[in-house]
């Protein structure tokens, strides 16, 4: 007889792991439930505790959340705070004191400002002149090209002349700069829109050069020099837009520069005659008490030297009726 084989018992997995479970479970805290009220006052008092250690811990998460948001606050104020006191407000004659004076920079951005609207006025002019001759010298000149070059020439030059005006004139608040400002955005779009065009096909353009030569005064051998130089004149017309831009903020800024130092001077230009008025006045005043002060002086004078006339002939008849008397007692 062969022996039997006894093999150790595996316990099962699923039995354990429905104990875990159960454990598990067991642990988790049950939502109160309409279910449990009739459940012993031990269990009911546990749960209020628990409910009032919540609410309580609750409450200092909120009251932490308050005090630390009360720390950012005080801090950002300090901060403000310490940003104005090292930046003390100057009074109003300190401030004009200090817009009156143009430095450097100023000059030197006015300078750039000077340089860059007679360059666009030239160019302005030139294709305004172009455009008439071409225009005014033939039966059927080329419209598109006339109609480009007057339009773009005349905006280039009503900006660049109302610019000059603007740095020469403060009336209206130096409005010419203003609207040399907001033209040169159109000018740079229109720079850009040639560039995409040109772009996007040369060929058509410099067919209608081809096309039109004699009317816009142009040769075979100009028109071959100008695709030859086609990235110089990407290059050209891009540095244009840049500069136009530069000139929107840069305008922009000189500007409300100007219009300060403009508001500055003409105050004090205004305390300045106010204090001068003011001497004036007092000086007047001055001067009159003075006068009144001799005049009142001479007439005590005059009144003193009336009185000495008027009782010096009665002191003299006074003491000739003194003698009179003696001399008639003597006789008696």
């Amino acid at each position: 007889m062969a022996k039997k084989v006894r093999f150790p018992k595996v316990p099962k997995r699923g039995k354990d792991k429905n104990k875990k479970a159960s454990s598990s479970r067991s642990a988790e805290p049950v939502a109160p439930s309409p279910l449990h009220e009739d459940e012993p006052p031990s269990r009911s008092s546990s749960r209020a505790l628990r409910d009032k250690q919540r609410e309580e811990q609750r409450r200092e998460r909120d009251e932490r959340r308050s005090k630390r948001d009360k720390r950012l606050d005080d801090s950002k104020a300090s901060k403000k705070a310490s940003k104005k006191k090292s930046r003390p407000k100057l009074s109003q004659e300190e401030q004009d004191a200090k817009d009156a004076k143009l430095g450097c920079c100023a000059k030197f951005a006015q300078f750039l400002a000077k340089a860059i609207h007679i360059l666009d006025g030239c160019i302005g002019l030139t294709f305004v002149v172009y455009g008439a001759l071409i225009l005014t010298s033939f039966e059927t000149p080329a419209m598109e090209a006339v109609y480009t070059s007057l339009i773009y020439g005349s905006t280039l030059l009503f900006a660049s002349i109302m610019g000059i005006v603007g740095f020469y004139s403060t009336k209206c608040n130096r409005c010419g700069l203003a609207v040399s400002a907001y033209v040169a955005p159109f000018i740079a779009l229109f720079y850009i829109v040639v560039i995409i065009a040109v772009l996007s096909s040369p060929d058509t353009f410099f067919d209608y050069l081809t096309e039109h030569k004699d009317v816009l005064y142009l040769t075979d051998d100009i028109i071959q020099t100008l695709r030859n130089l086609l990235p110089f004149f990407y290059i050209v017309l891009a540095c244009l837009a840049a500069i136009e831009i530069v000139r929107f903020f840069g305008v922009r800024k000189i500007r409300h520069r100007l219009v300060r130092y403009d508001d500055a001077s003409e105050r004090i230009l205004r305390s300045s005659l106010r204090s001068s008025d003011r001497s004036h006045r007092s000086s007047t005043r001055s001067n009159r008490s003075e006068r009144s002060s001799s005049s009142k002086g001479s007439k005590r004078s005059k009144r003193s030297k009336q009185e000495t006339v008027l009782t010096e002939p009665l002191l003299d008849e006074e003491m000739g009726g003194g003698a009179d008397s003696s001399d008639e007692d003597s006789d008696w």
